[in-house]
Order: structure tokens, then C-alpha cells, then sequence
């Protein structure tokens, strides 16, 4: 499956490039993409073309093992409990981290909040609204830099849920 993305995106690559002729190959195989229109349409290179015969029975082997780990691996991930939470931003401004550029961070990673705890503000129209939590939880991960222009439903922190 990797070895069909490789070469679909390899194709697609090509397809957005400028380039007239781009050549790959790996071991025994090799890819050639020629832009390039040739002047009789009939002509066909059969040089250094190698011929496999692909086994079905032992690639629907492999699609099968791997689309079973898939679903076992979603299956997990419906039977957790939610484990983590994300704090949403409830208006479109400016994220600020501290209430002043001097001041330290409301949170910081790996920070424990409580419900009604303030853990950044957003500036809209010159007003600086605080964004509360609304969960108890660690912070795991701050998903926007101090100063960025935030939409509204923008996720700003990922807390783990305790």
C-alpha cells in the first residue's frame, strides 16, 4: 500500500511540475513519466520493461491483515473514554497567553486547570475577553503562537482530562 502511494504521489508530483520527462526506479523497477508528446502516437518503447505477475491471493493477504488492524485500532479509539477535551475559541481576536506582554503565561504544557480557571485571553474590537476552561485536566499541548489571529471554533489547547 505504501509502495501505491509513493507512486501516486509521484505521478501527481510530475503532473503539477514543469518538467517534460522525469525518470525513477528502485531495484529491479523503473518509472518514466514523459510529457512530451511523441509525433507518432503508434510508437511504443518496450526497452528495459520488466513483466511481474502479481500474486492476488498473497496481496489480498496483506490488504486484509492491514485493513483489520485499521479497525481494530478504530475500535479501540470508539471504546475509550474521551481521555481528552479542547478548549475552543468562542469569537474571532487576537490569542494572548499572559495579560500583558511582561506577565507570565496564564498556563504553560503540562499544567494542571481547574473548571473556571483562565487560560488565555482573546482582544476583539479592543475588548480583552478571557477564555475560561471548563474541564479539570492537564494542558497538553498549546495548538496557537501568542498573538494569533483566532476564528471563532478554532481549537487554541488540547487538555487531557483527569
Amino acid at each position: 500500500m505504501e509502495s501505491l502511494n509513493y507512486i501516486t504521489n509521484f505521478i501527481k508530483c510530475a503532473k503539477n511540475s514543469n518538467l517534460e520527462k522525469i525518470t525513477i526506479g528502485q531495484n529491479n523497477y523503473k518509472i518514466i513519466i514523459n510529457k512530451k508528446k511523441a509525433n507518432n502516437s503508434s510508437t511504443i518503447s518496450q526497452n528495459n520493461v520488466n513483466y511481474t505477475r502479481i500474486d492476488n491471493k498473497k496481496n489480498n493477504k496483506k490488504i486484509n491483515k492491514a485493513l483489520e488492524n485499521r479497525l481494530d485500532i478504530t475500535k479501540n479509539i470508539i471504546e475509550q473514554p474521551h481521555k481528552y477535551s479542547t478548549i475552543i475559541s468562542p469569537m474571532v481576536g487576537n490569542f494572548y497567553r499572559s495579560p500583558a506582554p511582561s506577565d507570565p503565561p496564564f498556563v504553560d504544557i503540562n499544567q494542571i486547570v481547574k473548571p473556571k480557571q483562565t487560560v488565555c485571553i482573546i482582544e476583539a474590537m479592543k475588548l480583552m475577553n478571557e477564555i475560561e476552561s471548563e474541564i479539570q485536566g492537564e494542558i497538553v499541548e498549546i495548538l496557537v503562537k501568542d498573538g494569533d489571529i483566532v476564528d471563532c471554533g478554532q481549537a487554541l489547547m488540547k487538555v487531557k482530562i483527569k
